[in-house]
This record gives structure tokens, sequence and C-alpha cells, in this order.
């Protein structure tokens, strides 16, 4: 009896000590980092809490190109994450990676000017690039962690005149609305020899994979040579749908700032600023009459696409826009003697430029993209934008530029059979003085063309069986970053033989993927898939979103409620895997947004079939605090349940996969990011299917405090490589020392 009473006393005194003891590290925390000095600093005696910072800078420093990252949006962890991996895809090897902090580990006060107790001159202004993703609103964006400042960076108060007056060059959000009319002002100001601010007007689009993030592909187009406007426009067409991007710069010059090059222009710092404006969008879908259909529709295979015919190909494309393409020259491309080492591994994409020229191909997809360097959303076409009037004799209209983008495709073969002339937009640019009140009627009011658009959407004839049990072709749209045509026509050109005005195209993007009707072997019928019906697609969005859904946004939403639905098919991205169009509800999405308590409406789209959607991806067991040095063992839901056995929905009775639960999902696990150098090995050392066991990393960073573990479940059997990624952020406990017992 004493000694059970003994080993409850001893256990709960052990307990008591503890809980005391993890209080006074807590409590004496502030003023432990008070306190002097790090003594075992081996260059000295060093302040404690500025150990593990970067060291604070005044000037560009001059050395390597540096890239920090910050992604924080709370509800949308995967998107952050895949956007935090996808911009360091390409820079890796290139640029130095300074920090990467998510969520809980990224903080406002990094952005923050001195003045009112920030980090920015050790954070951002310690960066040549600094990325950011999450939520935004117009001059703002904010952090899921609240107790570093107060979690919104609001411009200009926050972050006035405070950017760029140490290293930092640029600053890029994939995040909604901060560059909007009534927010470009607000952000202008917080430019003090800053270069650019790269961001977007409208809403933006997160995804759950890194490479199909606006990171990954601005990257991309980075390592490729484009300046840094051009990486980001270039982007935002292949990655976004539907979106709207802007640039801000000091001066006009600064569009031109290209790391590749090491060509940048030159720190300044006055009283006005320029932006550029530039239209990523394409068509929405077209109405299909969901009610009158069954529960079928068709499955469209992509045609085979080989290396031969790709090289083919991309000889052409070189002949039409004058690049000379040989694999020599290629390689010679490839190994040029500038900072950025080859592309990556397995890159699929074929690059090719001459002079000012660039051409490139995805020899997977065979979608194309040109750029007239000198051109196309540089110095020169705001020079050009300036200096043209619609007065002028050589001013090219709306009606002269899709005149001269149809000839242009008709005459090199590059029109689609299956496109269709969608819209003449105009990309704009202005300037204004940043210490001006300006409304946004007063930002678009000093906006002037800078480069038309020409744009087509690609339309498919789709054989369907209507409910009734009678056939029909319907026309529907193909939508996703995949299905763009565009031509891009300068404001001036010169008048031809014939009398009409002529101008060669400044870009050109196109080359959808090639698609035919499944067709089953055995029989020789059309394979069709089943789809769910309008309720279930609207209530799975409104119960898992980004789960499912194609496009995430990076905004906080609220009092959300599906407006319209409608049926399309959808392409992916160049560089992605695709075997088959997948078909997919538009759904359109009236909401509130949060910080701003702003209505608003946007285009949501999820697979209309189950097994085009990704698997499901959840972890199911993270406990809320763990030590470092301790194992965990982790727990991803069973992807081969269907969603209502996993207690997500009585309506959802499906499993997501393409061969449902039959298929073959395989669960990967990642600490820190999904870079294949940080996959976890299981400690037990055998096939634990959808559980892994691993041990604590301790943490020495000045933002740590949690890691962060994420898991991939692939479905095998998918032709389009399907796969979902989630996220979990395990919060560590303090280290804690108890006093030594001399028995």
């Amino acid at each position: 009896m004493k000694k059970q009473w003994f080993m409850q006393s001893w256990r709960s005194r052990f307990w008591q000590a503890l809980c005391l003891s993890i209080m006074a590290t807590l409590l004496l925390a502030p003023v432990l980092l008070a306190d002097d000095t790090d003594v075992n600093s081996p260059d000295g005696p060093v302040a404690a809490d500025e150990v593990a910072q970067p060291d604070a800078v005044t000037a560009d420093d001059g050395g390597a190109w540096e890239l920090g990252v910050h992604g924080t949006a709370g509800n949308l962890t995967q998107a952050t994450a895949a956007e935090r991996y996808g911009m360091w895809y390409w820079l890796n090897g290139w640029f130095v990676q300074r920090y990467s902090y998510n969520e809980a580990s990224a903080w406002e006060e990094d952005f923050k000017r001195a003045a009112l107790g920030g980090t920015e001159n050790n954070y951002i202004d310690s960066v040549d690039l600094q990325f950011y993703v999450g939520h935004g609103a117009p001059g703002r964006f904010t952090f899921e962690n609240a107790t570093h400042d107060d979690s919104t960076l609001l411009a200009a108060n926050d972050c006035n005149a405070s950017w760029g007056d140490g290293d930092n060059e640029w600053l890029a959000l994939t995040s909604c609305q901060v560059l909007a009319d009534s927010g470009i002002g607000p952000m202008a100001q917080c430019m003090n020899r800053q270069h650019l601010i790269l961001g977007f007007v409208t809403n933006a689009s997160a995804h759950n994979n890194y490479w199909d993030t606006q990171a990954y592909h601005f990257g991309r187009y980075m390592r490729a040579g484009y300046n840094m406007t051009q990486s980001w426009f270039n982007a935002c067409d292949v990655a976004q749908r539907g979106r709207t991007a802007r640039v801000i710069a000091e001066e006009t010059s600064c569009f031109n700032d290209n790391p590749y090059y090491s060509n940048v222009c030159a720190d300044t710092v006055d009283s006005d600023y320029y932006w550029y404006t530039h239209n990523c969008g394409t068509e929405s879908a077209s109405s299909v009459p969901v009610g009158l259909l069954a529960d079928e529709l068709p499955v469209f295979k992509v045609d085979p696409y080989s290396l031969d015919a790709a090289t083919e190909d991309f000889q052409q494309l070189g002949e039409i826009f004058s690049i000379p393409v040989s694999a020599t020259l290629q390689a010679a491309t490839q190994q040029e003697d500038v900072d950025p080492p080859t592309p990556p591994a397995g890159s699929s994409f074929l690059v090719s430029s001459a002079v000012s020229k660039t051409v490139e191909l995805d020899k997977d997809s065979g979608i194309y993209k040109y750029t007239d360097l000198s051109q196309l959303w540089s110095d020169n076409s705001v020079q050009q934008a300036m200096a043209v009037s619609a007065a002028d004799a050589n001013y090219i209209n709306g009606d002269d530029a899709k005149r001269i983008a149809d000839a242009f495709l008709t005459q090199n073969s590059l029109m689609p059979g299956d496109a269709v002339f969608y819209e003449v937009i105009s990309d704009t640019v202005g300037t204004l003085g940043k210490d001006a009140e300006v409304s946004a009627a007063g930002i678009r009011a000093a906006e002037i063309p800078a480069m038309w658009q020409v744009i087509y959407s690609r339309k498919l004839t789709v054989p369907v069986v209507l409910a009734s049990g009678v056939g029909a072709d319907l026309e529907m749209t193909i939508v996703g970053p995949g299905a763009k045509q565009k031509v891009y026509v300068p404001l001036a050109g010169q008048v031809n033989a014939a009398g009409l005005l002529g101008a060669a195209p400044a870009g050109v993007q196109g080359g959808w993927r090639s698609v035919s009707p499944a067709v089953s072997a055995a029989s020789g019928e059309q394979i069709m898939t089943t789809i769910i019906n309008t309720d279930t697609a609207e209530a799975l969005y409104l119960a898992l979103d980004k789960e499912v859904t194609m496009n995430s946004i990076p905004l906080k939403i609220e009092d959300q409620e599906v407006l319209s639905s409608t049926l399309a098919y959808w392409e992916n991205a160049p560089g992605s895997s695709q075997g088959e169009l997948i078909p997919v509800y538009e759904l359109t999405v009236q909401y509130t947004e949060v910080d701003t308590n702003a209505a608003g409406q946007d285009l949501f789209y999820l697979p209309a079939s189950s097994q085009y959607m990704r698997p499901l991806a959840r972890i199911l067991n993270a406990p809320p605090m763990v030590a470092p040095s301790t194992t965990v063992t982790l727990t991803a839901a069973d992807a081969t349940k269907t969603l209502k056995a996993l207690g997500l929905g009585d309506a959802f009775d499906f499993v997501m996969g393409y061969n449902g639960a039959d298929g073959t999902y395989v669960y990967e696990w990642y600490l820190g990011s999904v870079a294949p150098e940080n996959k976890i090995t299981d400690l037990n050392n055998g096939d634990s299917a959808n559980n892994i066991t691993f041990m604590v990393p301790d943490q020495d960073d000045d933002h740590a405090g949690s890691i962060e573990v994420y898991l991939v479940v692939k479905d095998i059997e998918s032709p389009n490589e399907a796969s979902s990624t989630a996220v979990a952020q395990l919060t560590l406990f303090p280290t804690v020392f108890l006093p030594f017992v001399n028995n």
C-alpha cells in the first residue's frame, strides 16, 4: 500500500515539477532573451535575440541571388506548401534560400518597418527576391500567426518607404487583390529603392500540386532567361485562368530586371511609380443543359505525343519565328556561361533563344509559347505605349489586331480546328505620384493600352445521351490553364502593300493537347464516365473545397453560396502530365471576404466524376504538440474508402480515385517540404501502408517552434498521375531543463 502511494506521489510530483518548469521557461523567456549575450558564439558575445537571424544589411550585398519565402493561409496549407516548393524548384542551385517559413512560422513583423518594431531589415530586405503566398485584399496581406504583430500587413502605414533600402529588389505575391486598383497606391508607397512588386489585381488561383502553381512557372521562366515582369505574366498565362496580374515598378527600366543575366535597374527612389497590368484570362465555360443530361459523359483521351513529334514541331516553330533550333543550339543555350545551371533533370520544356526572341515547347503536350523579349512586357512596350496615340496613322486598334492575329495563325498553320475567337483585350500601363491620394477610378483613368491580346477559346463537340434516352451533340468549352490560344499584337505597325496596317506578333501562346474519344477495344463503343449530380457537386465543394477543387483562392471567405453550375472539360497547364481530359463542374460562387466584409464572386472547378478526383489526403492523428527527439506515428485516411465511410458526408458514397476502392494508392511522407531528399524513412522498416513512424528533429531557427509533415497520396492507375497533398504542422514543446536531484 505504501509502495502504491509512493508511486502515485512520485508521478504526481514529477508532473507538477514538469508543469512548473514549462511555465517558468515560458515566463522567463522574455527575460532570458533580453539578457546580454551568447558567450558560446564563435564570433564572440552576440545578443541572444540576434543569434538565429540573418545578418541585417543596409545596401545590396552584391553577392549571390538570395530568396526568402513566406506561406501562410491557415485553411490552405496544402496550397501554401505547393507554392513554396514550386518557387524553390527552379531556383535551387542558382539562388541561395535564406529562409522558408510556413503558417505559424511566417510572421508579419518580417515585412513591417523597423520604426514600428518590425524586422523587415533582417528578412525581406536581406534577400533579393521575397516570395509570399497567402490571403490578401487591396493593399494588405495576412499571416495566420497573430502573435507577431496583428496578423495583417497593411500598406502603406506598416511598410511606408521601408522596402529596398537593404538588399531587396523584388517582392512577388500569390495573393488575392493586393495590387487591385485601390491597393496599388498604398503598396507603391512602401517602395524605397525596391525595383518591383509583382501581384494580382483579381483573385489568384492556388493549387494543390507544386507543378501547377504560379510560383513554379514564375521560377521556370526566370531560369529560362525572361525578365521578371515577363516571368510573372507568362506564369499567370500558363498557371491561372480568368485572372489579372500587375507589376509595380520604381522606374520603367526596372520592368526589364533579369537575374539570369544579372541585369537590373539602378536603385532609385523618387515620388512616382509605374505599373503594368496583364489580363491572363480565358473564356468561362459555355452554358450546358445539365438538367437534361443522363449521368454520363464521354471520356476523351490525350493522343500520344512522341519526342520525334515534339522535335519536329519545335523545328517548325523555330522557322516560323526565325529562331534557329538544333540539338547543338539547345545544348549551348542550356549551358550558357551565366549564373543559372542547366534545368532540373526531367524538365519537359524545350527552349531556344536568338538575340531577343525565345520559343519554348512542352515536349509532353505540344503547348508552346513564343516571346519577343524586347517588346512583350518590357520597358520598350511601356515607352511605345506612352508615345503612340490612337489618332496616329500607324496606330493598331482592336479590329486591326484581330485581323493581324487571324492572318498570322492561318498562314503559319497555327490555328487549331477547334479554336473559336473569344475577345480582343489590351494590357495596360500607367504612372502616378506616390503621394497622390488616388481612387480606384483614378487608377483606371490613368491607364493606357500597351499591348493587344487576341484570345481564342477551345470548343469540343461532345456526343451525349440525354435523360430522355435521345442522343445529342453538345458544344462544350475546354477550360483550365492548358486551353489557351493568344496572340500579342503591338500598338503600332506599318502599312503594307494592300494598304493595311501590319505588325509582327510580340508573342504567341497555343498548341493545346490533341484529344480523341476513348473507345473500348472490345466493343468499339465510346467509353463513358459516370458524373455526380449538381446537388452533390455543390455540397462537395462546400464541404471539402480545397481537397476537391482544381483551383483554390488565397482569400479568407465565408457565407458561400453556389449561384449556378455548368459542365466543361479541364486541360492542365504545360508541364503537367495528362492522359485524359477532366470533366468538371464550373461553379459560380458568391461569398463574403472575412477581413474586408466585401462581397465577391468567383469560379471554382471540381471534377464532375469521382474517377478524376484526386485521392483523398488527410492526416488523421497529428498530435497538437510533440517533443524533439521523440518518435511519432502518423496515420493517413484510407484512400480506398468512400467519403461516406470516412464520415465526410452521407451524400458522398464514392471513392475519389480512378479505379475507386480497387485502385492502388501510394502514401509518401516528407519533412519540411516535398523535395525528394526530405522523404521520411519509416523507423519500423516495414510496409506501413498509410502509417509512418519517425523521430521528431530539433529546430534551431528563431522562427522555429513547429515542424511540418507532408503526406502525398498518389493514384497509381490515374491517367493524369493524380495526387494530393496534406500538411500537418506539429508544435514543439519548449526545451525544458529539470534540476538534477542527487539522492
